[in-house]
């Protein structure tokens, strides 16, 4: 079951602060209780991030507390139901990276290591001007390019051949019969000259939702490149990327009745979503946890 808390102004955040000032007083009859591990994150929004963790298998634990810091920032979360394994806090501040470490509690004491990660809540792009966002098959003159982000509308841009030195991401399904080629524009068969260079990172397959994805590390990349997707597919697929301009961002494919690319040719289309760091540089994670996926 998600819990839900919220950072709001410092001075609330200092009033928040659920340890006491007796906090190294421990009961001798409380047991030193055991350590959850394997703490990750997600990105839900620019002011929202969700947090998982496989709880201590052996032990007892009535309940955890989950510390919060970054620059100006140091409070401590309980989360009353031991039987919990994701927690969501809100009221962040898209770009900043914080800090998450968490602890089981078994009366007065605390696990004596905490699972650990940061990360930054990043902004969610579903659609534009109130419509999901498509990119366009390749004989389409609706779009085959999508940037990430416009700085000027402050929203992603579908574009043509025409604004292809904006590209961040593309597809591209001339000459192929059951799947579609799709990643940095470098990659892909178009001519357009200049390119912006988009490095192309991990991918999942038979996803859903970004809200699926959780990280246990920073996300990196590595080169410009492409993936070839079959037009059926079950699940959606969700690549990491960095732009030329240093943003990272996840796209995702959606997979819709079973299939990548809807509607009809000329004009058939897949629909993506976006989650997009505005912040330059930051991967999100940058405190690895005690315990990888």
């Amino acid at each position: 079951m998600f819990k839900y808390k919220s950072l709001l102004a410092a001075a609330t955040l200092v009033a928040l602060i659920m340890v006491g000032c007796n906090e190294n007083t421990t009961d001798p009859t409380d047991a030193v209780p055991n350590a959850p591990t394997g703490l990750m994150a997600t990105s839900n929004s620019s002011t929202q991030i969700s947090l998982k963790w496989t709880a201590p298998t052996a032990g007892t634990f009535k309940s955890y507390a989950l510390q919060v810091t970054a620059t100006g920032l140091d409070t401590t979360f309980t989360i009353s139901d031991a039987t919990a394994t994701a927690f969501v806090v809100s009221g962040l501040t898209n770009g900043t990276t914080y800090k998450f470490s968490l602890k089981s509690v078994n009366g007065t004491a605390k696990s004596a290591t905490a699972a650990t990660i940061s990360w930054s809540p990043s902004t969610r792009f579903t659609e534009i001007n109130g419509n999901s966002i498509r990119l366009y098959e390749y004989v389409s003159t609706r779009g085959s390019g999508l940037q990430l982000y416009n700085p000027t509308t402050k929203s992603p841009e579908v574009m043509n051949i025409a604004g292809g030195s904006s590209w961040d991401f593309a597809i591209d399904n001339n000459g192929i019969a059951d799947s579609l080629d799709t990643g940095s524009p470098g990659a892909l068969s178009f001519t357009i000259a200049p390119r912006r260079v988009t490095m192309m990172g991990k991918i999942y397959s038979n996803v859903t939702s970004l809200d699926d994805i959780y990280e246990s590390a920073d996300l990196t990349v590595s080169a410009e490149g492409l993936y070839t997707l079959p037009n059926v597919a079950t699940g959606g697929y969700c690549m990491v990327l960095k732009t030329a301009d240093g943003n990272f961002a996840k796209v995702l494919i959606k997979s819709v009745g079973g299939k990548i690319l809807q509607g009809t040719a000329p004009d058939r289309y897949c629909e993506v979503e976006i989650s997009y760091q505005t912040a330059k540089n930051v991967p999100h994670a940058e405190v690895k946890p005690t315990v990888g996926h």
